[in-house]
């Protein structure tokens, strides 16, 4: 669900839905937000190396495969659960499933990188 221009200045709750229930999600104030961009950061700063990763380097291959399928899944649970503090972590990961988690984190990330998406509009104006 898209949030309007009010419910971002009055700082009204993100509505997500995981395991078929809606969750309110507070939006994290400046300071937290900061704290919490350092940890996403610090979790996908690895993610480059992997990247160029092919099956010429087996040993490597499977390195990348075990990171990127195996514990990014997990990373971006946990980053998404320290945003979403106020949720109950147990019950949602025993009736969501990975898609569900997906969409609210990408709802999650939209607010947290509000300036990243100005910054977008104002060079796609640019061209």
């Amino acid at each position: 669900m898209d949030r309007t221009d009010e419910d971002k200045l009055v700082q009204a709750p993100i509505r997500v839905t995981l395991g078929g229930t809606e969750y309110p999600i507070r939006p994290l104030v400046i300071k937290e937000s900061r704290e919490w961009r350092k940890k996403l950061i610090k979790a996908f700063g690895a993610l480059p190396k992997y990247l160029n990763m092919t099956t010429d380097n087996p040993e490597g291959f499977t390195e990348a495969l075990d990171v990127m399928l195996g514990e990014m899944p997990d990373v971006v649970t946990d980053l998404f659960f320290s945003y979403a503090r106020d949720l109950p972590r147990e019950e949602i990961e025993s009736t969501a499933n990975d898609f569900e988690l997906s969409k609210a984190f990408q709802e999650v990330m939209k607010y947290a990188f509000p300036l990243s998406q100005s910054l977008t509009k104002v060079l796609e104006n640019q061209t």
